[in-house]
C-alpha cells in the first residue's frame, strides 16, 4: 500500500447505499465517497466505478437515492458492495419500498436523501455523479455506520 493510500485510509467516511433506476431496472451499490458539495443548493457527490452495473444505470436516470447506512447495518452494506446487479437481483430479500420517482429506498437507514442528478463528471476509473437534494428524511434514533475498511475492502 502506498504512503499516500496509507494517508487516505485515515480519512472516515460513512457506509452508502445508492439506489437508481432507469427503464424497468432497479439496483443498489454500496459506496464510501459520498459528500456535500454545496448547501444552496443542498448537493452531493457520488463516486461510483464506470465497471459497475449501477454506473450503467446512473450513467441513464436523472435521479438516485442516497441512504445512510445505520451502525446494525454491515451485513447490509456488505451485500450491496460484494454481490454484481448484472448476475443478482439485489433487492431480493432486502426490506425496501418504492420512494422518491419511484427508485427503492430501503428501510432502516439513518438517512435517506433523494437526489436530481445535475451533473457528471469523469474522474479517472469513476465517474462523480452531482446530484441536489430534493427530498429526505433522517431517523434521529440511528446512529451512522462508519466505514471500516477492512470489512468491506479486505
Amino acid at each position: 500500500m502506498s504512503e499516500h493510500q496509507t494517508a487516505l485510509d485515515t480519512m472516515n467516511y460513512g457506509v452508502y447505499v445508492v439506489t437508481s433506476k432507469s427503464g424497468e431496472k432497479t439496483n443498489g451499490l454500496t459506496v464510501a465517497w459520498v459528500t456535500q458539495i454545496s448547501m444552496n443548493p443542498a448537493l452531493v457527490a457520488v463516486a461510483v466505478h464506470k465497471k459497475w452495473y449501477s454506473h450503467e444505470l446512473l450513467i441513464n436516470s436523472d435521479h438516485f437515492i442516497v441512504h445512510v447506512l445505520a451502525e446494525d447495518q454491515v451485513e447490509l452494506g456488505k451485500h450491496f458492495g460484494f454481490v454484481s446487479g448484472r448476475n443478482k437481483d439485489k433487492l431480493e430479500g432486502v426490506d425496501w419500498e418504492p420512494g422518491f420517482e419511484a427508485i427503492p429506498v430501503i428501510k432502516g437507514c439513518k438517512t435517506v436523501m433523494g437526489c436530481k442528478k445535475v451533473q457528471e463528471v469523469s474522474a479517472g476509473d469513476h465517474t462523480i455523479f452531482i446530484g441536489e437534494v430534493v427530498s429526505s428524511e433522517i431517523d434521529e434514533s440511528k446512529r451512522e455506520q462508519v466505514l471500516d475498511r477492512k470489512v468491506y475492502f479486505g
